[in-house]
């Protein structure tokens, strides 16, 4: 009976019903909570709605056909759904910041648990960037090891485990790297850059260890037929590729995404620095007024950001050299 029920998919690779109804569930909320806050959060932009929306269509995709059934035969298929779904999907998602519209739609019993849960200490600690970092990381790492990989091409369920924790860990990650709060209240923003960096060594590791290796290691794991004529190292090849350059180039948008806000919070900041002043002494001098002052406050954290970005760039130099010798003689 249970071996029957892990095998049981009704609806095949081409309807999931769990992403259907886990996406159907997030956009009544979201319509429902716009409903209720418009007359406290005001008139929601637009291009907000829109992304949101646009996110949920990438996990739709990712999850059902034509992606889907592809996924089961190729291996380069199967990686754009991982990036869709642990990347892109999440990415906008975040950027549309739907939490309190979301919140608005729950219940009022569900938003009083919401709250507590957020005092949690536990859900506090998981929300820290080295955390939440470490789980998109695992999200794609852990799912890439070829058996696990093979699990989820099998059972029904653990795919839909597989593509839950990749969509979980991404819209964790990204709520905290689009955190409009300040700190000490959300992380600081010279962290969520650099955990930016760190995840798109991650991806540059694994991609081009991926993309350069001689042998296939998934063509036995897919359970349909590849009918696209395609060798299976190739496949495995441009699967790497999309592990390691659009990947890439997704976190890279998050990047300037993360300075963009960090201008914004600055000018907030200092467009309320009366106000700040007058509350706490202390606050003017954060405040300079002259060059002078200037040059001292901005000194360290220049010099800081310089070589953040410098070892970031030479740290991904690094890890392709690394990869490619380590391909090329002890393989």
């Amino acid at each position: 009976m249970i071996n029957y029920l892990i095998h049981y998919d009704p609806f095949g690779y081409a309807i999931s019903p769990v992403s259907l109804v886990s996406v159907g569930v997030a956009a009544w909320l979201y319509l429902h909570g716009l409903a209720r806050s418009s007359r406290i959060l005001g008139r929601i932009a637009f291009w907000r709605q829109a992304l949101f929306f646009v996110g949920l269509a990438c996990i739709l995709a990712a999850t059902n056909a034509p992606l889907a059934p592809l996924g089961h035969s190729l291996f380069s298929v199967h990686q754009v759904e991982h990036l869709l779904l642990r990347l892109a999907g999440p990415l906008l998602i975040a950027v549309s910041q739907p939490w309190r519209i979301l919140q608005a739609g729950l219940a009022r019993g569900w938003r009083r648990r919401l709250r507590a849960l957020g005092n949690n200490g536990a859900v506090r600690v998981v929300a820290h960037p080295a955390t939440a970092t470490a789980l998109i990381i695992a999200a794609l790492f852990v799912w890439q090891i070829p058996v696990l990989y093979g699990l989820a091409q099998r059972f029904a369920a653990i795919e839909v485990l597989a593509h839950q924790s990749m969509v979980l860990a991404g819209l964790w990650y990204f709520a905290m790297l689009f955190d409009l709060r300040d700190p000490p209240e959300a992380a600081r923003r010279g962290a969520r850059m650099i955990t930016g960096f760190v995840v798109i060594v991650s991806n540059i590791f694994l991609g081009s260890l991926t993309t350069l290796k001689e042998v296939g290691l998934y063509a036995s794991y897919q359970i349909a037929r590849n009918d696209g004529g395609i060798s299976v190292l190739s496949d495995e090849t441009m699967g790497g590729y999309t592990i390691w350059v659009p990947s890439s180039m997704i976190m890279i948008v998050a990047i300037a995404l993360i300075l963009n806000g960090w201008n914004v919070a600055e000018e907030r900041r200092w467009n309320a620095r009366y106000d700040l002043m007058r509350s706490s002494n202390a606050a003017a001098l954060e405040f300079p007024e002259t060059a002078a002052e200037l040059r001292l406050k901005v000194e360290k954290p220049n010099r800081d950001m310089g070589r953040t970005l410098a070892m970031g760039s030479l740290a991904m130099f690094a890890i392709v050299m690394i990869t490619v010798v380590t391909i090329v003689y002890a393989l």
